[in-house]
């Protein structure tokens, strides 16, 4: 399985699909209730949402829950053939139309992207490249940190890294500020003798603080269901669509079919085994005809070695949509811990998928693929009027179709990461044993040292993570300000 890294200028905001959505506001009560600290209840950083965005997107009539004049550009899926009959479906089967991002509640929308014209805005257009002419900013490119050095007071002094070939060091006169990532965050702390005691001592790492670094580890696990086969041309086919007019309307305004990732146009969350009002299933809806490469290009991406190329193949050229069932709110973490001592090597990575005592972990996503087939194949909008319907997957097919065990079969065997991995460096209050950093983000037991980034989530938001990892830099950047 691949889990890819944003090692480059605006993280993983250069590589992601792009999609804008801040979570629930119970996810971010719940990081209240764990740090002891009212700062990260969502009626706080609602605020920082809002200071971040200058929202484009599709409620503009409720401008009062959305941020104006912001750094980052929010905009609506341009390009979604199909959004109409998907949304017609869901109304259907009982479920509201609502705005996500403000005040979410179990339903569905039109997507948000991170997007200024049609093109990618990520933290680097947003944030670095407009200051790139700062005084006091100097960036080093082709850089790898490999170990922070503390003096005698455990205060973080500076840093070592290697930049082409040579090794050097930075001294910090006030604080060292980590933002590597929830793989990286991890692995340079424990490289630095920051993390479990005895994990350090068994590779020769002199221990400097005992803290469970890389321990909670929580990510999205997911599964493509699909592809549903339609009968009419209302998806996105690159050999139908991709034409000159096409790419004029994308480098003149913007729009057309190149402004959206992989034909992405709808998402939902919606209830199992919790509350309506803190729903723990996410859905992305792909509008996306079986096309030659598609295939192989979805194998690239998560590594699944020809599965979607032999999957796809009896349906070249037929419209289809493909849908992202994922686990917002997952029970089950998993673990980052180092292979060696090595600051170069890759460290190991367990996610722990479905690994919960009581598996509701898979429960609920089979309940997420009934409702998902209910959807396209038992509505009027999707079934009767498109004709949709779901392709069998052959290494399932000793279980007979559409059954709890089919489905079961389909989870385990074709599960992914939705790339939103976080958790190893949690936030908590400072005598809890699985708290790395306090709830102004500084490591516990050291001085002069914060991690901001992903890695400090105590627990994962129920939608992607993006934007609530944008608002952590953005509180981060405050705590950093207050106290000089």
């Amino acid at each position: 399985m691949k889990w890819p890294r944003g090692r480059g200028l605006g993280g993983s905001s250069t590589t992601n699909f792009m999609m804008y959505m801040r979570g629930n506001p119970l996810d971010f009560d719940q990081w209240a209730n764990i740090t002891g600290d009212f700062k990260w209840s969502y009626n706080n950083v609602e605020h920082y949402f809002k200071k971040m965005e200058d929202y484009h997107g599709i409620y503009k009539n409720n401008l009062g829950k959305h941020g104006q004049n912001g750094p980052l550009r929010i905009e609506p899926v341009i390009y979604a053939p199909g959004l109409d009959y998907l949304l017609e479906a869901v109304k259907e089967a009982g479920y509201a139309v609502r705005d996500l991002n403000a005040d979410q509640k179990e339903g569905f929308s039109p997507l948000e992207f991170t997007q200024k014209r049609g093109r990618r805005h990520s933290t680097y257009s947003a944030y670095i490249k407009p200051n790139m002419g700062r005084q006091n900013l100097e960036i080093l490119r082709y850089s790898h940190v490999t170990k922070i050095h503390f003096n005698h007071n455990l205060k973080a002094s500076g840093v070592s890294f290697v930049r082409r070939g040579e090794t050097s060091y930075v001294a910090a006169k006030r604080e060292v500020i980590i933002c590597a990532g929830t793989i990286n965050s991890a692995q340079l702390l424990m490289l630095s003798g920051i993390g479990p005691l005895e994990h350090l001592k068994s590779l020769g790492i002199k221990p400097l603080v005992n803290l469970p670094v890389g321990r909670n580890l929580q990510d999205h696990v997911s599964t493509i269901i699909g592809p549903f086969i339609l009968n009419k041309p209302v998806s996105f086919m690159p050999t139908r669509d991709v034409i000159l007019k096409s790419i004029g309307e994308f480098v003149l305004n913007g729009s057309g079919p190149l402004s959206s990732p992989l034909g992405t146009m709808g998402i939902g969350v919606t209830a199992s085994s919790s509350s309506p009002e803190w729903p723990n299933l996410l859905h992305i809806f792909s509008s996306l005809g079986i096309y030659e490469g598609l295939g192989a290009t979805l194998d690239q991406i998560f590594g699944t070695q020809n599965y979607y190329t032999n999957l796809f193949s009896p349906f070249i050229e037929q419209d289809a949509h493909l849908v992202v069932l994922s686990l917002g709110k997952p029970r089950s973490t998993g673990f980052i811990e180092l292979e060696d001592g090595n600051t170069l090597s890759k460290p190991i990575i367990n996610p722990q998928y479905y690994s919960d005592p009581g598996n509701q972990d898979i429960q609920d996503m089979i309940e997420g693929y009934q409702m998902l087939v209910n959807l396209y194949e038992n509505t009027n909008s999707l079934g009767n009027k498109l004709g949709a319907r779901l392709v069998t997957i052959p290494n399932c097919a000793s279980y007979q179709f559409k059954t709890n065990a089919y489905y079961e079969c389909a989870l385990r065997m074709y599960k992914h990461t939705l790339f939103h991995p976080v958790g190893t460096c949690s936030m908590g209050r400072i005598e809890d044993g699985n708290a790395v950093v306090d709830s102004q983000l500084r490591v516990i037991g050291t001085k002069g040292l914060r991690v901001i980034d992903a890695s400090v989530m105590p627990a994962i938001t129920n939608a992607n993570t993006n934007a609530p990892t944008i608002m952590i830099g953005e509180m981060g950047s405050d705590f950093i300000k207050q106290s000089l």
